[in-house]
């Protein structure tokens, strides 16, 4: 599959702040970026609106996503609110009858569990730029609220960016029947290719064989 990474704002843009003044642009960038590294370790495609702290404009991330011709459109945000107590993760997509509806409710379900926030749940709306203007499923992530100083001091540890990251990337990775590598505590990794052929339905008949000797984790890329 070809994923479109949009990390939401930029540049002159920051988002929202919290009260120790961390910027939403520079926080989903840095979950963003290890999507992207567990994405591609499982030999998924993935483009990115951005790699650093720079602007785009919400046309251009949709348009780029289009002319990619992207499987799927993911758009990373972190919330805020006035009441400063609020907490809670939530996706939203474009409505209730999207291919990604599933997804969405079972990233909302395991970044609950894994951050320990409240389940917001799948919202919808016509009303966002990504998701009216992309051709392709689309779905905006809320990871949580910025707004709060306990979540706001979450942020700052690696582990905690890495937990939601990894959380995100398994529910992506489950969505198109694959796994995120486990590295092993960065033991030595080795992966094994056993043929490539132009003609897909003998790839196909591979792989199955493969599987049915008992190599599971068996993928045409």
């Amino acid at each position: 599959m070809k994923w479109y990474l949009d990390f939401g704002h930029g540049g002159k843009d920051p988002g929202a702040l919290g009260t120790n003044s961390t910027k939403e642009s520079d926080t989903v960038l840095k979950i963003g970026m290890i999507i992207k590294a567990n994405l591609e370790e499982a030999f998924e495609k993935v483009i990115t609106t951005r790699k650093t702290d720079k602007y785009y404009s919400l046309d251009y991330r949709s348009q780029l996503a289009n002319k990619s011709n992207c499987d799927y459109f993911v758009s990373l945000h972190m919330n805020s609110s006035t009441n400063k107590s609020a907490k809670g993760c939530e996706v939203w997509i474009y409505d209730e009858n999207s291919k990604v509806y599933p997804l969405a409710k079972n990233i909302c379900s395991n970044l609950s569990k894994t951050i320990n926030t409240p389940n917001r749940g799948v919202k919808i709306s016509k009303d966002f730029s990504v998701l009216r203007k992309t051709k392709m499923p689309a779905l905006l992530i809320e990871i949580d609220f910025i707004s709060n100083s306990v979540v706001e001091n979450n942020l700052a540890s690696p582990k905690y960016i890495k937990d939601i990251a990894d959380s995100i990337s398994s529910s992506l990775l489950s969505f198109v029947d694959k796994s995120i590598i486990d590295k092993m505590n960065n033991s030595n990794f080795y992966r094994v290719c056993i043929g490539a052929f132009k003609n897909k339905t003998n790839a196909v008949n591979l792989k199955n064989k493969a599987i049915s000797k008992g190599f599971n984790d068996t993928y045409i890329i």
